[in-house]
């Protein structure tokens, strides 16, 4: 009989992550690489990942500007660095 003080395991939902930059596509490539390996470290299991995952990316021209404008708005208030321009 399952022990009524026990709360019952959490269940997986699905969740979207949703990360906005200002990158070289060569640094949006290391970076999806990076991200890429974070979430599966080992690529040679057998079998799915532990945690499904899936991955995409849109670069800006795929985005109407009210969209961009947004992101951009976003990435300033949360960690935009003065130094390098607006």
């Amino acid at each position: 009989m399952p022990d009524p003080a026990q709360e019952p395991p959490e269940q997986p939902g699905l969740w979207q992550v949703k990360i906005a930059l200002v990158a070289t596509a060569a640094q949006h490539e290391e970076l999806m690489d990076r991200i890429s390996d974070l979430l599966c470290p080992d690529p040679n299991h057998d079998g799915p990942c532990p945690i499904p995952w899936g991955m995409h990316s849109v670069n800006e021209d795929s985005l109407s500007r009210r969209q961009r404008e947004a992101l951009l708005t976003e990435i300033k208030e949360t960690n935009w660095n003065p130094v390098e321009g607006d």
